[in-house]
């Protein structure tokens, strides 16, 4: 029988990160899943991991070479046998109930929704440090960009399939941004409020991936506005201001205080039960041979 759920994971090299990663996958409550990995040309020792695990529900695959998320995400979707496709990088944790919260969701709605959530925001050490939070309300055009935390998302897999990843090259930081602006007039998004991914921010930051990510989007902000000129060169200036306040913040060593802007910090009592699911994701043994 195929499985309920794929869970498709392009990884390179995302050094020790990846253990945490695949610990969060076998310690789900559902567990009606395959795992599909692959390998987008890394050099760490990742690989060897992913061939490693001894479990029927994993497939890995590799060639060798470095193609790009947007072209892995869509060779991903090719592969999956179920019929919901769910996401995440390979440097971040997923709660321990997110497949199990998102599959209920996903089969109370039509197949032509998508489904995110809110998560936790956790540093280099994998230590919880506060809240991202989502869209509550859904939006059109170019303001759709930031409809979800990309690594969240679930949907059907006739909804990937009818709408995949661009694979143009200026997309390659930016093609869940483009793919949200393409799809929002014809997709219900919709968000949980509930955190099911501890989403990695803290150390991890690159500004040659921050520039890419920008010209993505001022790629979009030039098919969505170049019809109109005072908005266009008002959202292209707004762009170019934040890519001028990165650049200045990476050159003084501060691009930690600008990410920490992104999330909210916990309160004692949300803070524990972020913890603690984390904590059982650490202990959850790999089935390594």
């Amino acid at each position: 029988m195929s499985p309920k759920i794929t869970i498709g994971i392009s990884f390179r090299n995302p050094g020790h990160y990846f253990t945490l990663a695949l610990q969060s996958v076998f310690a789900q409550t559902f567990t009606d899943w395959e795992l599909i990995l692959i390998d987008d040309g890394s050099s760490d020792d990742s690989l060897t991991i992913a061939l490693s695990l001894q479990d029927p529900r994993v497939r890995v695959y590799c060639d060798q070479e470095s193609r790009g998320l947007n072209i892995r995400l869509n060779q991903l979707v090719q592969m999956a046998k179920a019929p919901y496709f769910l996401r995440m990088d390979a440097d971040d944790v997923m709660h321990p109930q997110r497949l199990e919260k998102q599959y209920q969701q996903l089969i109370q709605h039509d197949r032509n929704t998508v489904i995110g959530s809110a998560a936790y925001s956790i540093n280099a050490a994998s230590q919880v440090t506060g809240l991202r939070l989502t869209c509550s309300q859904q939006k059109s055009g170019f303001s759709a960009r930031h409809s979800f935390i990309h690594p969240t998302v679930a949907a059907s897999i006739e909804w990937f399939q009818r709408n995949p990843y661009s694979e143009d090259f200026i997309f390659q930081r930016s093609q869940d941004a483009e793919l949200w602006c393409r799809t929002t007039d014809h997709t219900l998004f919709v968000n949980l409020s509930e955190p099911l991914l501890y989403y990695r921010e803290g150390g991890t930051f690159s500004f040659s991936n921050y520039l890419g990510t920008s010209l993505g989007l001022l790629s979009l902000i030039y098919t969505h506005y170049s019809f109109s000129h005072l908005r266009f060169f008002y959202l292209f200036l707004v762009e170019m201001i934040k890519l001028a306040i990165v650049c200045i913040a990476d050159r003084l060593q501060m691009t930690e205080y600008l990410v920490s802007r992104r999330y909210r910090s916990l309160s004692s009592e949300r803070l524990q039960p972020a913890i603690v699911a984390l904590s059982i994701v650490k202990q959850q043994p790999l089935p390594l041979g």
